[in-house]
């Protein structure tokens, strides 16, 4: 599943991803948030020719911490050990395995 988020709320390996209990899906769609789930945040970007390519970051939901709370963080996503990184860099990545 893949939600929209802002890298601007990246702290770490941190992602606010909502200040309420929902976030939006790559269609549109609303999605109801509960810790554990696994998914893919990603926002609008481009490449150096200034080509889309999306950032992305793979990892939990969780509940979000207390010291992002106070920003008004209700849900966050942990990132995994694949970090933050382009759509491009991913499909690198997938063509040499």
């Amino acid at each position: 599943m893949k939600l929209r988020a802002d890298f601007n709320g990246l702290f770490g390996n941190v992602l606010c991803l909502s200040h309420s209990d929902t976030a939006v899906d790559d269609t549109g769609g609303t999605v109801s948030l509960v810790a554990g789930m696994v998914v893919t945040a990603f926002d609008d970007d481009v490449d150096e020719q200034g080509q889309p390519d999306e950032l992305r970051a793979s990892g939990t939901v969780i509940s979000s911490p207390e010291w992002l709370r106070c920003g008004g963080s209700r849900w966050a996503l942990q990132i995994d050990d694949h970090g933050v990184y382009h759509e491009s860099d991913a499909k690198r990545r997938n063509s040499t395995n």
